[in-house]
């Protein structure tokens, strides 16, 4: 293992003033962190916003999302490593209902390609629709893990499966759940409570919630340009997928057993290296994903100065939370920020904790100080607030304003922008840097500048395209008549917006994620975006109480009113 400062203190003052800057300059409520090698914990604490209402300490509790599925997958190979599955058997071995509905499939050898593994389903790559009809990310009912299941067995696949592409599916970690399930006669939550959280005394840790962990959760919150607003609080149906409560305490013990080659602190083995081993490999090996160079069985592989890391994000309703190990030098981080969609300031927090232990042990470079940006003038806000067309005419942009901050308003989500000091005559430059993205995030495009001409005309130069200001939108009619469909979908916790903008329908869910929706046919589409791509919406969709709405996938979503909020 690594040795670290001669005095860890000095190594907890440095973790925490990285973490206290992101705090006050992102005016985030709070984040908690944990630093551990293979023997002990290095560092830890909770560095809060003044306003914050509550204190945090050891037996504060946590949601910590999708990193739920390094733990669901760990409990699936348990059960390879006893002999009682293997990875690469059609899941119908294990679920003989499961059968969901495959157009890609064809005969020959492709067909053999094409069945639904659960190799396929912990790496993402299975074709699986990314929700359920029940239990999916906006549905507060709670289902049954079988109900979700059931209802998957008879969904239809959304990419072909022989192609091994990675596309995200909480729905496919639930069926991984449901085969721990079938092959060891124990619900989900009391497989992982007999199985590895209590090995591990992970003694604060559930899949579901509990009287004693609604107590002690850390208060989270949601965001809008509008401000900050409490986050609801529900158990998924698709718990498998996201749905773990923890301490940090006991997210040190986790991946301090991962980095120590499976074993629990009192010798127990949880899982072997050789298995660790498999899921530390890269499935699809086509393109990033979240950050990572690729994801191997529930884990994202990457590499932090040129060093192998393995680890997984999270976010649900108001969590963002970010797992990342070195397991050859032992080491590893957790962090957890109680503000929602702040997934990218964690991770970078992440890296840097580790690239500080890296450099005192003289293998890696010491990280670069975070830029400290000045505030927008009101007259760089006067100026630039508005609305900018590329030169082809086919996209919008809106620069917007709010409590003195400047926003660009881009797929939907708002990336605040900053003025940047390295100005000339008519060139404003600025990057963006706020709670979804900042230095260090990995975003491609965090630069951009302003350049006014003679007749004080505005252009934005960013994303390597060159926008021009309009005084007004004309909007350019849109090809088919879906007026009396658009409007405000879903539940209140976590409403959705079908409109059209410029010629084009758009599909804004999860509050920052915009997707364009093109015509298949009569009321169907295909969508393109950040974390629903190639689903299909369906528009004119009854509910199984009647009501009218549309469906993502299986997920349907009740019609709520009009975009100029009159109820239906």
């Amino acid at each position: 293992y690594l040795k670290y400062m001669a005095d860890d203190s000095e190594l907890k003052s440095k973790i925490e003033r990285l973490i206290s800057f992101e705090v006050i300059d992102k005016n985030l409520p709070s984040i908690s962190y944990i630093l551990v090698d293979g023997q002990d914990v290095v560092a830890d604490g909770h560095v809060c916003a003044k306003h914050y209402p509550e204190h945090l300490d050891g037996e504060s509790q946590f949601r910590i999302a999708s990193q739920t599925k390094m733990f669901t997958c760990i409990a699936l190979m348990q059960l390879v490593e006893r002999g009682l599955v293997r990875l690469d058997a059609d899941v119908a071995e294990y679920l003989p209902d499961f059968m969901p509905n495959n157009p890609f499939a064809t005969s020959g050898e492709n067909k053999l390609a094409s069945r639904l593994t659960l190799r396929k389903l912990m790496s993402h790559t299975s074709g699986m629709v990314r929700e359920a009809k029940s239990g999916h990310f906006l549905d507060e009912s709670f289902p049954s893990l079988s109900k979700t299941v059931s209802e998957l067995a008879v969904s239809t696949l959304k990419n072909d499966p022989s192609k091994n592409k990675m596309s995200y599916s909480n729905a496919g970690m639930a069926v991984v759940g449901a085969v721990v399930e079938a092959v060891s006669g124990l619900q989900f939550a009391d497989y992982l409570q007999k199985h590895i959280f209590t090995p591990l005394a992970m003694n604060n840790s559930a899949i579901i919630s509990n009287k004693q962990i609604l107590e002690n959760l850390a208060p989270a919150y949601m965001w809008t340009l509008d401000g900050d607003f409490p986050a609801p609080v529900f158990d998924l149906g698709c718990s498998p997928a996201g749905n773990i409560f923890a301490s940090m305490a006991d997210m040190g013990r986790f991946i301090k057993c991962l980095v120590n080659g499976g074993m629990s602190d009192d010798g127990q083995s949880i899982i072997s290296q050789e298995s660790l081993d498999i899921m530390w490999q890269i499935v699809d090996k086509s393109g990033a994903y979240a950050g990572y160079k690729g994801f191997g069985l529930g884990f994202g592989i990457d590499a932090l100065d040129g060093n192998f890391t393995v680890g997984h994000g999270g976010m649900l309703y108001g969590y963002a939370s970010q797992a990342l190990m070195l397991p050859k030098q032992g080491l590893g981080v957790v962090l957890v920020s109680t503000l929602d969609c702040t997934n990218n300031l964690v991770n970078h927090l992440a890296r840097t904790i580790l690239q500080l232990v890296l450099h005192a042990n003289q293998q890696g470079e010491l990280p670069q100080t975070r830029k400290k940006f000045g505030a927008a003038t009101k007259s760089q806000i006067n100026q630039y607030e508005g609305f900018y067309k590329d030169a082809k005419g086919t996209d919008l942009l809106e620069l917007k304003a709010k409590n003195d901050n400047l926003y660009i308003i881009a797929d939907g989500a708002p990336l605040q922008i900053k003025p940047t000091l390295d100005n000339i005559e008519n060139i404003q430059k600025f990057s963006i840097d706020g709670r979804l993205y900042s230095e260090g995030s990995g975003y491609e495009f965090l630069n951009l500048e302003f350049r006014t001409d003679e007749q004080l005309r505005v252009e934005l130069h960013w994303h390597d395209v060159i926008w021009q200001k309009i005084d007004r939108i004309v909007n350019i009619e849109y090809e088919h008549n879906y007026t009396n469909h658009l409007g405000i979908y879903g539940p209140d916790i976590n409403p959705s917006k079908l409109y059209f903008e410029n010629g084009k329908l758009y599909l804004l869910l999860e509050y920052f994620y915009r997707h364009e929706c093109k015509p298949l046919g009569k009321n169907r589409f295909i969508m393109s975006g950040r974390i629903y791509p190639n689903e299909i919406l369906t528009l004119e969709m009854v509910g199984e109480k009647g009501e009218k709405g549309l469906t993502v996938g299986p997920m349907f979503l009740k019609y709520r009113y009009d975009l100029n909020r009159n109820n239906i």
